[in-house]
């Protein structure tokens, strides 16, 4: 035998990092700067014959199920790596269900005999990609948008914020807006406003925001998709991210949730979460989303309740070292 070779079959090989997603799924091998793949969260089922998503479940085994189907998908189908001879760095919300956790870790065990699994909170692998001690990660994903603190490695939990405002409400509103445009109901399928919202919605700012919400905007182009013709005015296209900003009675706006935490937080801490925030999550990618969030987050700071403790905070934002999808699998 070889010396290399020797040296080949003592070496340990690279984990594997998973982040199951609620619509796609990020899967690849540690020290890697981006996922080997990056798969919508949904398997081909034959019992079923027809595509499934992977949270659509209404018992334990069909969970149980599902998650095996995507992980063979993942292992044997994208990456062709035997899941015996790797550990696993699982990449998760701290807010995800007991249930889903459990199931996960009976598949990676029982079914495919991990050697070894690591459970990793999105928001302290966030944190990680940046080597900064004090890290306000906003996480915006497809059903919740998310705020965590996290303060020398450690989140803190009774700081969390969630509410649901992720990308779903983005599309939602565009829905609810083309079909105003058009006058009358689309029933435009989720690729669809996925593909519209991802090439042309765009984030306004406040006062901008305020004046098309009033008196609209003539410009208009159109999208012709699968048969599908239907009207995008700017209008649609501006204020299709709305819902993240709009206030009610509960102060449950993505601002205020930023707010509301850095309130609850350690008085000590709340100057360096201002100046730290990181915001990640598919529905970050919305050109313009961080500009109008900074500007949201200085107006709400002047005024009740925030404006006795918050009012003096200057508010920072990093820039992702990785696509905003895929910075919690990069840290993990």
């Amino acid at each position: 035998m070889a010396l290399y070779e020797g040296i080949a079959l003592i070496q340990e090989k690279q984990a594997v990092v998973l982040d199951l997603g609620t619509d796609y799924t990020k899967f690849g091998f540690t020290g890697e700067a981006a996922p080997r793949c990056i798969v919508r969260s949904e398997f081909w089922c034959p019992a079923e014959r027809r595509y499934k998503r992977l949270h659509d479940y209404s018992s334990p085994q069909e969970l149980y199920d599902n998650i095996v189907h995507m992980l063979h998908l993942l292992y044997f189908r994208h990456v062709l790596v035997n899941p015996k001879e790797r550990r696993v760095v699982v990449v998760e919300s701290l807010l995800t269900p007991t249930l889903f956790r459990e199931t996960l870790a009976k598949v990676l065990f029982i079914h495919y005999e991990v050697s070894g699994a690591l459970w990793v909170d999105s928001g302290r692998a966030s944190a990680l990609t940046l080597a900064a001690p004090v890290v306000l990660v906003v996480s915006i994903g497809a059903r919740d948008a998310e705020v965590t603190a996290v303060v020398h490695g450690c989140p803190v939990l009774r700081a969390l914020q969630s509410q649901p405002l992720g990308a779903r409400a983005v599309s939602a509103e565009l829905a609810r807006l083309l079909d105003e445009d058009n006058g009358r109901a689309l029933n435009l399928p989720d690729d669809v406003l996925d593909d519209i919202k991802v090439r042309a919605c765009f984030v306004p700012g406040r006062e901008a925001a305020l004046q098309w919400a009033a008196r609209g905007v003539p410009a208009e182009v159109r999208e012709a998709r699968r048969g599908a013709d239907a009207v995008v005015s700017r209008r649609a296209r501006a204020l299709s991210a709305e819902p993240l900003f709009a206030r009610d009675e509960e102060l449950a706006s993505l601002p205020d949730m930023v707010l509301q935490c850095i309130a609850q937080c350690p008085i000590d801490a709340r100057r360096a979460l201002a100046a730290s925030v990181l915001v990640t999550g598919g529905g970050a990618a919305l050109p313009g989303l961080r500009a109008r969030l900074a500007q949201e987050l200085r107006h709400l700071a002047k005024l009740p309740p925030y404006k006795e403790r918050l009012q003096e905070l200057q508010f920072k934002f990093h820039s992702a070292p990785a696509h905003e999808n895929s910075v919690a699998w990069v840290g993990g």
